[in-house]
C-alpha cells in the first residue's frame, strides 16, 4: 500500500460523529462529556461555529497553574485550549502521521468548517483494515506450507509436487516456497498425495479440506490484484480458514 495515494478523508469513520462544546462550557462539564463518550479531546466553538481551539486532558494539564485562586473545574474551557493543525479532507495520509504522533488528534476541515476530527485509534483501524487480509493470507499460506512440510521427508514432498502438476507446468525446483497458490493447493488435494502422505495433518476428508481452502484463491486474487475492496464476509473466510489451520497444526503436534 503506497500512502502517497491514501487520502486523509478516509481516516474518518462512517458513523463519525463531531463532538464539541460552546464557548464557556464549564471544564466539569466538558470532562464528563469525554468521559461518557469515550474521548481525549472536544473542539471548542463559538454559536457561530468558528472553532477557537481544542479542549483535551493535555491542555487541562497544562492551564492548570494559570487558574489559581478558582476552582478550575468551574472554568470555562475556552481558557484552557490549545491549538491543533488543520488538515483539508484531500491531503495525502502522510501528511497527519507527524501531528498525530506530536499531538494525538488533527481536525478536517478549517476554523469555519470542521467536518472530522481524527485520531491515532482512527489511523490504526484504517490501517488494520487495509493490511488485515494480508496478514491472514500469509498466516493461512504459511501454516498450510508447515503443515505439508511436517508430512513428510523433503525427498517425498518434492515427488508429490512433480506428480500433482501438469507436465506442461514449469517450476524451477519442487519446492513449496516455488508454488503458487493454485499449485500448492493442487498438491495438497491430489488424491494419491492426500491419501499418502497429507491426510495425517489435514485430517482423513478431503472435502473438508477443499472446502476450507476453496475460498481462500478468489480472495487472495482480489487482495494481490487489488480488485477492489475486501467484503467482510470475505475477511470472516479468511478468518475461518485461519482458524481451522491453526486447529490443524495443534492438533498435530506443531501449534503455531
Amino acid at each position: 500500500m503506497d500512502i502517497r495515494f491514501v487520502r486523509v478523508r478516509e481516516l474518518v469513520p462512517d458513523d463519525q460523529e463531531i463532538l464539541d462544546v460552546l464557548v464557556g462550557t464549564p471544564v466539569a462539564e466538558a470532562l464528563r462529556l469525554m468521559r461518557s463518550n469515550n474521548v481525549d479531546q472536544l473542539p471548542v466553538r463559538t454559536s457561530q461555529g468558528h472553532v477557537v481551539g481544542v479542549f483535551s486532558h493535555r491542555s487541562f494539564a497544562r492551564g492548570l497553574p494559570y487558574v489559581p485562586g478558582q476552582n478550575p473545574l468551574a472554568a470555562p474551557v475556552d481558557d484552557l485550549v490549545e491549538d491543533l493543525p488543520f488538515v483539508a479532507s484531500s491531503e495525502r495520509m502522510e501528511k497527519v502521521l507527524e501531528p498525530l504522533a506530536t499531538d494525538n488528534a488533527v481536525l478536517v476541515g478549517d476554523e469555519e468548517r470542521l467536518l472530522a476530527v481524527v485520531t491515532p485509534a482512527d489511523l490504526n483501524r484504517f490501517l488494520w483494515r487495509r493490511t488485515q487480509p494480508f496478514l491472514l493470507l500469509r498466516d493461512i499460506e504459511l501454516g498450510v506450507r508447515d503443515l505439508m512440510r511436517s508430512c513428510c521427508a523433503a525427498d517425498d514432498l518434492a515427488a508429490s509436487i512433480t506428480a500433482a502438476l501438469p507436465a506442461d507446468v514449469e517450476v524451477a525446483e519442487p519446492r513449496l516456497e516455488n508454488l503458487t497458490w493454485s499449485q500448492l493447493t493442487t498438491v495438497l488435494l491430489h488424491d494419491v498425495n492426500f491419501g499418502r502422505f497429507f491426510r495425517h495433518r489435514f485430517g482423513r476428508n478431503r472435502g473438508i479440506v477443499k472446502v476450507t481452502l476453496e475460498p481462500v484463491r478468489e480472495i487472495r486474487n482480489k487482495v494481490f490484484h487489488f480488485r477492489g475492496e475486501i467484503l467482510p464476509e470475505e475477511v470472516q473466510s479468511l478468518s475461518e480458514a485461519v482458524t481451522w489451520v491453526r486447529r490443524r497444526a495443534i492438533m498435530s503436534g506443531g501449534g503455531r
